[in-house]
């Protein structure tokens, strides 16, 4: 017969969900900002993530027509940054689409300029709608197309303009909720009476130094992220295409997946936040999978449904849907539908240096969870 410890030999007696205060005076400890550690120990110490984050699906045929009316009746210049965001119902309304992660939508009409800032959280772009706006980072400027991934590190200066006819929209990531939960914010405007900074590169410079598999001769840059400013989409697409020919790179968690990287490292393009793009082909039902990152996902392509934490989550292209902390998670496209492609983007990098990171899969028709 197996031996209780002590402690569960103790709550028995105590009876269930008993609070034991051993007599002590709890007004006169909360008087001094005390309180036994007990009481809720059990809460804290749960056996597994217990998270207030829950699945969501905000559909970009509800927020195009709002993120326009918006556009309609703030300007840029009003709002410093016209963005809508994206709220976790689980949050209780507090900015965030995570309890790390913020997005929101954000729009740029022809002929505005969103003026240069620079914030400590690290942020990243992903273009919805639109061809030909730019954004300028660092002195770099890019002109952006749907589906390109950008980046923007903490504390770099940045600002976009909108000199095509059209509207540009595109989604925001930041790890905002982070650093603000480590009371690390810091925010500045340029404040030299520029409204856009000073362009003192080749426009994507970065991309042509970096992203074809060199690196300039004793290259000096230091920083802890990817010093390439724009990730088009037309090469994401055409080495998914790639990967799901040689058939070599399938995963039964992920399809065919890529990870977007610092090509200095191999690691994350950003310190607090990793990014993929997946390819999901018709009829492919991926196998169920958890981990302890949250990640919000954003369809480049395509139509498809996913079941997060049990609720059924139907998407398609613009759409962003959430899945949160250690709730499992598989994707399917229909047979008769195209393929989709998924972007996604997570809050690991936080959490592996800690070794707090885990992951499990489920293996079908069995129930068994295996660790990855």
């Amino acid at each position: 017969m197996a031996i209780e410890s002590p402690r569960k030999e103790a709550r028995k007696r105590a009876g269930p969900g008993s609070k034991n205060t051993a007599g002590l005076d709890l007004d006169e400890l909360r008087q001094l900002w005390l309180k036994p550690l007990w009481l809720v120990l059990s809460d804290a110490f749960t056996a597994e993530p217990n998270t207030q984050i829950v699945p969501y699906n905000w559909r970009w045929k509800d927020v195009r027509p709002r993120i326009l009316e918006a556009g309609r009746r703030i300007s840029a210049e009003e709002a410093e940054r016209r963005v809508l965001m994206y709220l976790n119902p689980g949050l209780n309304g507090a900015p965030g689409a995570t309890q790390t992660l913020f997005s929101g939508i954000q729009l740029i009409m022809p002929g505005e300029i969103a003026p240069t800032h620079r914030h400590v959280p690290s942020a990243l772009r992903v273009v919805v709608e639109g061809n030909g706006a730019y954004t300028t980072v660092s002195g770099e400027k890019t002109l952006m197309h749907p589906g390109d991934f950008v980046t923007t590190p903490n504390w770099a200066w940045h600002d976009h303009g909108n000199e095509s006819d059209e509207p540009m929209m595109w989604l925001d990531g930041l790890d905002m909720p982070f650093v603000l939960a480590l009371n690390a914010m810091f925010y500045e405007e340029l404040g030299n009476g520029y409204e856009i900074q000073p362009v003192t590169k080749a426009l994507d410079d970065s991309q042509l130094r970096y992203n074809r598999g060199f690196r300039p001769h004793d290259d000096r840059f230091s920083g802890n992220y990817s010093p390439i400013l724009n990730y088009r989409y037309t090469d994401v697409r055409e080495t998914l295409d790639t990967m799901e020919r040689a058939g070599d790179a399938t995963s039964e968690e992920e399809g065919v997946m890529l990870d977007y990287i610092n090509p200095l490292t191999g690691g994350p393009t950003l310190p607090t936040i990793d990014a993929h793009a997946q390819l999901i082909r018709p009829g492919e039902h991926t196998r169920a999978v958890r981990d302890t990152a949250s990640r919000l996902y954003h369809v480049l392509d395509g139509r498809g449904t996913s079941v997060i934490g049990g609720v059924t989550l139907e998407w398609e292209k613009g759409d962003t849907f959430c899945a949160p902390t250690w709730m499992w998670r598989e994707h399917q496209v229909a047979s008769a539908d195209a393929p989709a492609v998924l972007f996604s983007f997570d809050d690991a990098p936080i959490q592996k240096p800690f070794s707090l990171y885990r992951k499990q899969a489920l293996h079908q028709g069995s129930g068994k969870q295996a660790d990855l």
